[in-house]
This record gives C-alpha cells, structure tokens and sequence, in this order.
C-alpha cells in the first residue's frame, strides 16, 4: 500500500515539474517576441527563482518601468548576490536613473571580481564622470588599454583629448578607432574636429564632407564645414553648407551674417542684402558687419547717399570699423561735388586711424594728396 501511495506521489511531482517546464516555456515565449506584460503574469504564478525574477526585471526594463525592475533585480539579489549578469544589468539600470552613485559601488564589486574585464571600467568611468569626479578619464584608458577595440571608450578619449588640446594623444587614439572601423561615424566626426582644431581646413574639409555624403552631417558638422570651405576659397561650397546649416536652424543670425558676406564676395547682391537684414533683425550683438554688407551692396549700386548712412550706422555700432570709416571717405568723395566735403572724411580716417594697414594709408593719402592739389589749383 505505502509503494502505491509513494508511487502516487512521484508520478504528481512529475506532473507539475512538467506543467512548470510548460508554464516556463510559454512565458520565455512571450518574452522572446516582445509581449512583456503578459510574459510578466505568467512569470509571476512560477515558484521565484533567480531566473524567473531576472526574467521579470528584464520585462519590466523593457517596458520602461525602471522602478519595478530595480526592485525585481534587488530580489534576485537577496538570494543571489553575486551573480554577474545581474550584477551588470542591475548596475546599469541604476546609471541610467540617475543613481550614479549606487552604479559606480556595484561596478567597483564586479571590478573586483574580473580586473580584466574592459567593460566593467568603462561603466565605472561613465559613473565617475557623471558623480565628476576628476579621476574618471583613467578608467577609460584602462578599459582601452584591456581592449583596444573598445569604441565606446575610445569615443571618451578622444573627447577629452580633444577638450584639453592634447592633439597628439587624440591623433593616435583617432588612429585605433578608424583601424577598428573606418566608417565608425563619430571617429570620423572627431577626425574633422580635430583637423579644425588645428586649424587644418583644407583636411578637415574632406572629413566633413565624409559625413555630409553619408548623410550624417549635424547643424554643427555643416556649419564647421562651411567655415573651412570659406578658410581654403570655396566660396560655393562654404554658401551651401551654411544654407544648410540655416535649414536646421532657422533665424540664425550668424549664419545670416556669414551668408551675407560670402554672398556680396560671389557678387549676388539681392541675397548679400537680405541675410545682412535678417542678421539685424536678429538683433546681433554686434551688427556692424551686416550694416558694413549692406553698406556695399547699395555703393556698388551707386546709390551714394543710403551707402553713407549705412556706414555711418556701422560706425556707431563700432567705432573702431577701419573698413567702414574708408568705405565712408569714398562714399563721400562719390557723392559731394565739394572737394572740401570730400577731404574733410579722409582727414577724418586718417586722425582716426593713424596705424592703419599700408595698403589703406596709401588709398587714403594718395586721394588727400589729389584733393589738396585740386583745391589748390580752383584757388588759384
């Protein structure tokens, strides 16, 4: 009787280690194909295990529920504590909650279980930089020094680099990350800005442009790329890329302004005219140059009288407007039929500015020259 009985009770054992087996399965189901909440339940009427508590922290995380799935990590941990995977899933959901502090202590534990583990001290750094605490750019290297294919890492470093102008450092890191992957978008982009730092142009100009044919290209990449196209005399090239750069940042006053310049260099003076407007609608803080643009697009139409007033406004928004003063003499010297009126502006440029450029002084001391001896002769 009591073998009958025992037999009894192995052959339900079975049955519900089968029926667990089962329940377990459809829920890993669930999971696997994203249907989370549902996978969650069926998780629940399981017996806890560290799996099935793992299982509903990382369903949780999926669905961004980041406090049930602390806690549900925090329970398989009770039971658990140094199970590695956890560990790391756990310590991550902590960073990215903002619970940097509690990040870094459990990275700081997995650190002293695996040394070598590269990824363990490039979370430690993201925590450290995050608490800013000023040793943290040493974990990066260690993490690049452990693996030389770490990227993430390598990201960090070149930044910083970058950021404290140790250009060679960032060179040769720079070096690594392209060896590793040389369409790696953010090695090229740190590429370019390293090129541009150095005031590199012509080559900063053709990493630019590695992002810009990719179709990476940021409102940064594209105006960075238009001031070096402007430094090595693509003018074209430069006028496109800060369109582009408007495109993503509408009302702009500085790329206005820059428009506005390259725009009267390539001789398109309806456009020259009116980003040097929208730059002063803008409200600049220092409009002088769009007043000076405006200024030349209206001499070079003649129109002597609106040029000078021109002029004069950027002259009172800086004083100090070398070009503006002389553009002012020649306006003055167009516009009056007096040769007084005329020599008087350029013995104003000249009191004003006695240490102007040798080319300026020459103009400017060859017309008063002219001028002198003009009066002169009607005098006589």
């Amino acid at each position: 009787m009591n073998k009958i009985i025992n037999i009894c009770i192995f052959l339900i054992a079975i049955h519900k280690v089968g029926a667990q087996s089962s329940t377990l399965a459809v829920a890993d189901s669930l999971y696997t194909f994203g249907n989370y909440s549902k996978a969650i339940k069926i998780y629940q009427e399981l017996k806890k295990s560290s799996y099935v508590n793992t299982q509903i922290a990382k369903a949780h995380k999926a669905l961004g529920n980041s406090k049930k799935a602390i806690e549900s990590y925090e329970n398989v941990l009770k039971v658990d504590s140094l199970n590695v995977l956890v560990l790391y899933d756990y310590g991550k959901l902590l960073f990215t909650t903002g619970k940097f502090e509690k990040s870094l202590v459990i990275f700081e534990k997995l650190k002293a279980k695996d040394t070598l583990n590269p990824n363990f001290h490039y979370q430690i750094g993201l925590s450290k930089e995050a608490l800013q605490d000023e040793n943290y750019i040493q974990s990066y290297k260690t993490a690049f020094t452990l693996d030389a294919q770490h990227q993430k890492s390598i990201y960090k470093l070149i930044k910083n680099y970058i950021e404290t102008k140790d250009f060679e450092k960032a060179e040769s890191v720079i070096k690594v990350g392209l060896k590793n992957n040389e369409d790696d978008v953010k090695i090229i982009s740190f590429n370019a800005q390293l090129f541009y730092a150095n005031k590199q142009h012509r080559k900063a100009l053709l990493w630019f442009e590695k992002l810009i044919n990719r179709k990476k290209a940021t409102r940064y990449i594209y105006e960075k790329a238009a001031f070096s196209a402007y430094r090595v005399g693509r003018i074209l090239k430069a006028i496109d890329y800060y369109e582009e750069a408007l495109k993503r940042d509408k009302g702009n006053y500085f790329y206005h302004s820059q428009l506005a310049k390259l725009y009267y260099q390539d001789g398109v003076n309806d456009k020259a005219e009116h980003h040097a407007s929208q730059a002063i609608v803008g409200k600049m803080t220092d409009p002088s140059g769009d007043y000076y643009i405006l200024g030349m697009v209206h001499l070079d139409r003649k129109e002597h009288r609106k040029a000078m007033k021109l002029f004069n406004m950027a002259l009172e928004e800086n004083p100090d407007y070398e070009l503006a003063q002389l553009r002012l003499a020649q306006c003055a010297d167009n516009y009056y039929s007096n040769p007084k009126e005329k020599l008087k502006m350029y013995e104003r440029f000249s009191k004003k500015f006695p240490k102007a450029k040798i080319e300026i002084k020459k103009i400017v001391n060859t017309r008063i020259r002219e001028l002198k001896e003009e009066i002169h002769l009607k005098s006589e």
